[in-house]
């Protein structure tokens, strides 16, 4: 056995899930000294005695045990972070990876979450637990710290909060990168020191390509929380929005031109009102068209009409756009003439350096329109009649009629708005894509990824959650062991975020479930 395996055998004897298991049993004891004022949630004991047990062993649980005031959230957190550089520079190290690997298996992993999935929601059933996110967080920990859910969850099925979530989500985030770290010592997300330039440049290229696909699921979720259906046209929207801007641009700058007898070209931030206002219009009219008569009651098996119908719309409007456009690449100007912002490079130690870090300029701008309109977007539903009207709409109709709102009024106005951000989404973005006709169906599929990960009806949640899928696929074919194959599976990984979601929690990170 070489070196590198013996120094991760020691760091599972001194650290790991030997320790954490230590510290599960013993920090809960600590109650038994301490006045009934002073005493610490046994829940809270036992996330600490696992976390610092798993991260530090003997010192880690240590130090909760003599110093328990240490216990808070930041503390855990920071400690989390620390610990797991130090570890993973420690074990990418391991040049034969099968025996760190078969442990892992073997301590954690896939097995175990299917395990604690399967038999601590019924535990908690039996005994008449508050079971809500039980599923997700016996499904977190069993992937990330193996059988020592059980002795977290099993005995005392305590209520899950949310930091039991973000605690067993990072362990397992943390899992999943040192098996990849060991399997892959040379790959750039994980070679010593370049990995941490390399990881935070693609998790900014996540975050700014993320808020721009936010603004158009946020159109998305807008329609589904007042209408209660799925717009299938969606895509299409938001290519049509690319396209206005782009003749609009064209077209306003020949006649400037001519007008003036000299060259005149139109910054693209003029095309997304032009956009916008066009593709309201058009939403508008499908809507008081051919949803109205759902709503009405004229419509007996509504869900399916809508699918077909919206579907329909949006299969005329892309081969509409492709007859009149052609299937030719079409892209606008630059938004700014700055190419690239970047964070210079720094020189932390004589052998490590941080940066540079660089930015493409047009999509830093498109990245703050997006936000920018979200936030507009948030306003507009908090603090204006309408956006009231809007939200108790899409929480009970007849209630929303008998206080004076007109529900009609507020489904065609839901549709409308919801197809203007798609369709400024569209005339953000075609300065930094080839724009053609079928532009939208890859689009759209990301958008039903970021609805559903942020939760159907939130409209914080899909800013959120297209930040995520943003920072995944970035990390995802950044990180990928092939470059070359990488790009080609950004939207694989959006649809494993999205298949997850489905089987751990359907409602989302900020939705809210139905009755």
């Amino acid at each position: 056995m070489v070196i590198e395996d013996t120094l991760f055998i020691l760091w599972l004897m001194v650290a790991g899930p030997l320790w954490a298991a230590v510290g599960l049993y013993l920090l809960p004891n600590l109650n038994h000294n301490r006045s009934e004022k002073d005493q610490l949630p046994v829940t809270q004991l036992q996330i600490a005695g696992v976390i610092g047990g798993f991260a530090l062993g003997p010192i880690g649980v240590g130090l909760f045990y003599f110093e328990p005031h240490l216990i808070r959230r930041t503390t855990i957190a920071a400690g989390i972070i620390v610990t797991v550089f130090v570890s993973s520079q420690v074990l990418v190290r391991v040049v034969e990876p099968n025996l760190p690997s078969v442990l892992w298996l073997v301590l954690a992993g896939p097995l175990w979450a299917a395990l604690a999935a399967y038999f601590i929601p019924r535990q908690y059933r039996m005994v008449e637990a508050d079971d809500q996110n039980v599923l997700t967080a016996a499904a977190l920990g069993g992937f990330a710290i193996g059988p020592l859910i059980f002795g977290l969850m099993w005995k005392h099925t305590p209520k899950i909060s949310r930091d039991w979530m973000i605690i067993l989500g990072s362990l397992g985030a943390w899992q999943i990168y040192t098996v990849f770290a060991i399997n892959n010592p040379d790959n750039l997300c994980v070679a010593a020191p370049f990995h941490v330039t390399y990881l935070t440049q693609q998790t900014a290229n996540g975050v700014v390509i993320g808020a721009i696909y936010s603004l158009m699921a946020v159109g998305l979720t807008l329609i589904y929380s007042v209408q209660g259906i799925v717009s299938f046209a969606h895509g299409q929207l938001y290519m049509v929005g690319g396209y206005f801007s782009f003749y609009f641009l064209m077209f306003g700058a020949n006649f400037l031109s001519d007008l003036t007898g000299t060259e005149v070209t139109i910054n693209p931030l003029w095309g997304i009102p032009v956009a916008a206002v066009i593709v309201f219009v058009m939403g508008a009219a499908f809507e008081r068209a051919f949803l109205k008569p759902m709503h009405d009651g004229l419509i007996e098996r509504v869900s399916e009409y809508a699918i077909l119908i919206t579907f329909g719309f949006g299969f005329f409007i892309e081969y509409t756009t492709l007859a009149i456009a052609g299937p030719f690449p079409q892209r606008t100007g630059r938004f700014i003439e700055i190419r690239r912002f970047t964070l210079q490079r720094t020189q932390i130690t004589d052998d490590f350096a941080f940066g540079p870090i660089n930015i493409i300029g047009d999509r830093v701008f498109a990245m703050i329109i997006g936000i920018v309109l979200i936030f507009a977007l948030l306003y507009f539903l908090q603090r204006t009649w309408t956006g009231r009207g809007l939200r108790a709409t899409s929480q009970d109709k007849q209630a929303a009629a008998v206080a004076g709102i007109n529900p009609t009024n507020m489904n065609t106005l839901s549709f409308a708005l919801g197809s203007m951000l798609a369709a400024m989404s569209g005339a953000a973005l075609i300065p930094i894509f080839a724009w053609v006709p079928w532009v939208g169906a890859e689009m759209v599929g990301r958008s039903y990824v970021i609805v559903v990960l942020g939760g159907l009806g939130s409209v914080p949640g899909a800013l959120v959650g297209g930040i995520i899928v943003g920072i995944v696929e970035a990390l995802g074919a950044g990180c990928h062991p092939d470059p070359s194959k990488g790009a080609a599976y950004k939207e694989a990984f959006a649809l494993v975020i999205f298949a997850l979601v489905l089987l751990l929690k359907p409602t989302g990170l900020f939705g809210r479930e139905q009755h």
